[in-house]
C-alpha cells in the first residue's frame, strides 16, 4: 500500500502543475450482489481533456480499498466521459483499467476492468455524484482466464473540490 501512496502522490504533484487540472475526489460506497459485506473508499484526481465525440472528456487516477470477506486494494487509470444536463447535472462514464492487490474469490486476476457511472452536480468548486462502480477482468464476454471472476460492486457518493 505504501508504494501506491507514493505512486498517487507523484503524480498529483506533476498532474498539478497543469493548467487543465480539474479536482479532487473522495467517493466511499456499500457493496452490491456478492460484496454485500463491504464498504469501500477512493481518493482520485481528475484533470481535464480534449473532447471525444464532442463529449467533454477527462482522466482519471484512484486509489481505493474495500474491506469485508473480499477485501482488497487497487489503482485505477480511466478515461471520462460526461454529458451535460439541464441545472448544473451530468452524467457521467469512467472506463478503465485497475490493478488489485490480492485475487479472491470473486476477482480471480490482479488486472481487471473498472467502470463507474455517475449521476452528479457541480456548484461553484464542489461537484457530488451518486455513481455504481464495477471491477471485472471480462471473463463472461471474452472467456480467457479459467479463474473466478463474480466481479465487485459498490454504489457510492462522490464529493470533489474543483480546481
Amino acid at each position: 500500500m505504501r508504494l501506491w501512496i507514493v505512486v498517487l502522490i507523484s503524480v498529483l504533484l506533476y498532474c498539478s502543475t497543469s493548467a487543465y487540472a480539474d479536482g479532487v475526489f473522495l467517493e466511499g460506497g456499500q457493496g452490491l450482489f456478492r460484496s454485500t459485506d463491504s464498504q469501500t473508499m477512493f481518493f482520485s484526481y481528475q484533470m481535464d481533456s480534449s473532447q471525444i465525440f464532442g463529449l467533454n472528456s477527462f482522466y482519471k487516477v484512484a486509489l481505493g480499498s474495500w474491506d469485508g470477506q473480499c477485501r482488497n486494494d487497487t489503482i485505477i487509470l480511466a478515461k471520462g466521459i460526461w454529458w451535460n444536463l439541464p441545472e448544473k447535472t451530468y452524467f457521467c462514464f469512467e472506463p478503465g483499467g485497475a490493478y488489485i492487490k490480492y485475487t479472491t474469490q470473486n476477482l480471480g486476476t490482479h488486472l481487471q476492468f473498472a467502470f463507474r457511472f455517475a449521476l452528479g452536480m457541480r456548484i461553484e468548486k464542489i461537484d457530488l455524484s451518486f455513481g455504481y462502480r464495477h471491477f471485472s477482468d471480462g471473463k463472461a464476454i471474452f472467456h480467457w482466464t479459467d479463474t473466478p471472476n463474480y466481479g465487485d460492486n459498490f454504489i457510492t457518493l462522490q464529493i470533489g473540490y474543483l480546481l
